[in-house]
């Protein structure tokens, strides 16, 4: 076929049509042609075609329903949201979900039906650390790439990740705060007898060895089901600390806050990322907030309080409220168990954008080597060395003030 020039005297009519227009028509439709089948491309049409199968394992019901519930929310909101603009390759995602019930022996045999039975490309989330690591054999063995949602201290292997700096560097910047810009010299510790706790005080313990004239001068524990420890807090009332450091998580918070109250302790206390949910402040935000307790925590903490053009604010929170209250009405906000479950689900679907193509393997290498986004919980940069996505912890100082968290200034 020849195509006839446009605007010259060799234009003619031909059946009615005039050529220029019938011209224009054809060009258009070979541009559209080619525009469709350019791989990932997304004009903000529906995805359509093979779904891309994800799967997720989260605690739905149980003790952990309460972290299961929203991420199960956010990522109902995200899958509809992704699909609608394009999905990822002119495909639509399809995330299955399966319940551990918050039992981890559950989630193993939830990641091997995902896997096997299913046919998932990779898994994201998990409500538990205790099941992220039961089931990293599984991933690992049958060569599915797992991004874990979750601060748990996850065991290098080559498919396995995790989004956020990791309890690992909360620690450490737990106490580098502590010394650079509070002045702590002499330390207590208090410590909860779980997985986070244990391994947080081991991190310490490391850690001030950097630091020439700091030191632990006491370290007390509890266990999460303690309702008292009125012993412990005697102990660190006697101890002569400068300040009293908290690696636990809010429930213990609470326990420790009243018992603090009750022995009319006023020694300065900082508590790490896991203590600011909301039930804390319900319980005993007065007794923190008269003593001016101080608390490295996500900045969506302090969100509100930020400038309309802080970054964090602008292009990572606005967006995820928005979709979450379009979905699920106004009274609806983003929380740390709806935020981690954005940046595992954001990181995935970047990862097989840039592989290219839906294979486990190549999603690995992606989620390896090229994947750098921002996100609540930081930066997502993986490296072959590094599968902890943040290089940087990035809780900010807060305190209450008023009942509310509000940035921390000396």
């Amino acid at each position: 076929m020849t195509l006839q020039r446009i605007g010259t005297k060799e234009t003619t009519m031909k059946n009615g049509v005039h050529a220029s227009l019938k011209t224009w028509l054809f060009v258009s439709l070979v541009l559209s042609l080619l525009f469709t089948a350019l791989p990932g491309t997304s004009w903000g049409a529906a995805a359509s075609g093979e779904p891309i199968k994800i799967g997720t394992i989260m605690s739905i019901t149980g003790p952990f329903g309460f972290i299961g519930t929203p991420q199960k929310e956010i990522f109902d909101a995200l899958i509809e949201d992704f699909n609608a603009k394009g999905g990822v390759l002119g495909r639509p995602i399809e995330l299955l979900y399966e319940d551990d019930k918050s039992v981890p022996t559950n989630a193993v045999i939830a990641a091997t039906k995902l896997i096997k039975d299913k046919k998932v490309v990779a898994i994201c989330g998990t409500s538990m650390s205790d099941a992220a690591l039961a089931i990293v054999p599984v991933c690992e063995k049958e060569q599915i790439p797992f991004i874990n949602s979750g601060p748990g201290k996850m065991p290098h292997k080559k498919f396995i990740f995790s989004t956020g700096p990791g309890d690992a560097r909360g620690a450490a910047h737990l106490l580098e705060y502590a010394v650079k810009d509070l002045g702590a010299k002499k330390i207590a510790l208090m410590y909860s007898v779980d997985a986070m706790g244990t391994f947080g005080q081991k991190v310490l313990n490391d850690e001030v060895k950097k630091y020439p004239g700091v030191s632990f001068v006491i370290q007390e524990s509890m266990e999460p089901s303690d309702t008292n420890v009125v012993p412990q807090l005697t102990k660190i009332k006697g101890a002569n600390a400068d300040l009293l450091m908290l690696q636990l998580t809010g429930g213990m918070a609470s326990i420790i806050a009243k018992n603090y109250k009750q022995l009319g302790m006023t020694i300065p206390t900082l508590g790490c990322g896991s203590i600011t949910d909301p039930n804390f402040y319900k319980n005993v935000g007065k007794i923190a907030e008269e003593n001016k307790w101080v608390y490295l925590s996500p900045p969506l903490m302090i969100v509100d309080k930020m400038a309309p053009n802080d970054p964090y604010r602008k292009n990572i929170w606005e967006p995820a409220e928005k979709l979450l209250r379009d979905k699920y009405g106004p009274t609806k906000h983003i929380s740390m168990f709806h935020a981690s479950t954005v940046d595992a689900f954001r990181a995935l679907a970047e990862a097989i954008k840039l592989a290219g193509k839906a294979e486990p393997a190549a999603i690995r290498d992606a989620i390896e080597n090229k994947v750098r986004i921002e996100g609540f919980l930081g930066k997502f940069a993986c490296t072959p060395q590094d599968h902890q996505a943040a290089p940087v912890d990035f809780m900010r100082p807060m305190t209450l003030k008023n009942g509310e968290y509000v940035p921390y200034q000396k």
